[in-house]
């Protein structure tokens, strides 16, 4: 998720228009949004758009039970892979500010703003969001205050009962905000000495990468051997730490690879990523095999620790093949399409759709008397995508805009 800027309080209701006018109003919009150092990647919203609708469609395929089912069933219960996307998105966007002040001499990040930016961008409707699941879902209601306070600091991945219903896609947010507070420490860490060469740099930055994808499979490996590490260490910061740093080299090769001499890595993975059809063929081929039961279970049945890392090793190669067209060669092609209108202006809420759409699947539930697990996927999917997306247009307008605004005018 990223950070936005905006013109001041008078631009307030244009919100409104750029989210339901015409493509140069979306235009304007997305590109008054700073992504990454001052450069706008316009495909990346299209791809926060898929990312959403993906965790959507793969919640109601398996709160319906359609994931068990049949072989479209099958498939929607991998569209947990946004997961993974976001997380590359997070860690290219991110870190990007800290390869330009490696590779272009720029003064590094600023802590304080990158820290207000942050928290005006997650924090302000995440609330909103706990409190109403809080106070509106049945189930949710009768949770102790000590269980709100642990949701509205975004520990409920550490400590406590765990996570409640219509809040357990904030799990990979709990993840993400981790990330976030680390992500300074390896920027100074892949800095190190300014003084060195590019080539020093490279190699710096490389091996620091290489670190935490080996953090990552380690730590996998011992959360999957049986009773080493409870359940819910399983989803903390050291085990996606190859997810966020695949995003990380990214950032390195797009702005290393502008520069004279870039190393052989880096002109290797922009000339993989120029050859867009060859790249699908590969996220294609890659998410198929993880859509068949090779990665485990597709509800909650038994998965093996070996399948699921398996799993997890598929969606970083599918990601990376998916995401790095969208980079380095989004100007053509299918890449391109995510650059259009709509996928960007879907773009710009879906962090409202991620955040709202598991409440609206619960209620829904009670409001057309559908069990869980008794099938109605797609009734269900007419109902929420609708009230999702209204919803979070709303709030992007009125909770989400205005303090990022705030926070980009300090």
């Amino acid at each position: 998720m990223t950070a936005t800027t905006g013109p001041g309080q008078a631009a307030r209701g244009a919100d409104l228009v750029d989210l339901a006018a015409s493509d140069a109003a979306a235009t304007s919009e997305s590109e008054r949004r700073e992504v990454s150092a001052g450069a706008h990647f316009r495909a990346l919203d299209g791809y926060r758009a898929m990312a959403a609708l993906m965790v959507v469609m793969t919640h109601i395929a398996t709160t319906t039970g359609l994931s068990s089912t049949n072989s479209v069933g099958h498939v929607l219960a991998r569209f947990d892979f946004g997961v993974p996307l976001f997380f590359l998105m997070s860690g290219f966007l991110l870190y990007r500010p800290w390869a330009r002040a490696a590779f272009d001499g720029r003064p590094r990040p600023a802590l304080r703003r990158y820290a207000v930016r942050r928290a005006a961008r997650i924090l302000p409707l995440y609330w909103v969001v706990v409190l109403a699941t809080f106070l509106v879902l049945p189930e949710a209601r009768s949770a102790p205050p000590s269980t709100w306070l642990i949701h509205l600091a975004g520990l409920q991945i550490y400590i406590g009962p765990g996570i409640v219903q219509g809040l357990s896609q904030t799990w990979s947010l709990c993840t993400e905000i981790a990330f976030y507070v680390a992500l300074p420490l390896f920027g100074l860490w892949g800095l190190g000495r300014r003084s060195r060469t590019p080539q020093q740099m490279w190699r710096r930055q490389i091996v620091m990468i290489v670190v935490l994808a080996l953090v990552a499979v380690v730590y996998n490996t011992v959360a999957s051997a049986n009773g080493v590490l409870p359940f819910r260490q399983g989803v903390w910061l050291p085990a996606y730490l190859d997810w966020f740093g695949a995003g990380m080299l990214l950032a390195l090769v797009e702005v290393r690879s502008r520069q004279p001499n870039p190393p052989a890595l880096a002109r290797t993975i922009r000339t993989a990523a120029m050859d867009r059809w060859a790249c699908l063929a590969v996220f294609v081929a890659v998410f198929a095999v993880a859509s068949t039961p090779i990665a485990g279970s597709y509800d909650f049945g038994q998965t093996s620790p070996w399948e699921s890392m398996f799993k997890h090793e598929l969606y970083l190669v599918a990601a990376a093949a998916l995401l790095a067209p969208g980079i380095l060669a989004a100007d053509k092609g299918w890449p391109s399409f995510f650059a259009r209108t709509w996928p960007r202006r879907t773009g710009l809420i879906s962090y409202g759709i991620f955040l709202w759409h598991l409440l609206f699947i619960r209620l829904l539930l009670g409001w057309l008397d559908i069990p869980v697990f008794s099938g109605h996927a797609l009734e269900l999917l007419v109902c929420t995508l609708p009230i999702t997306l209204a919803v979070a247009t709303v709030t992007y307008v009125a909770v989400e805009r205005p303090p990022q605004r705030w926070a980009h005018r300090r």
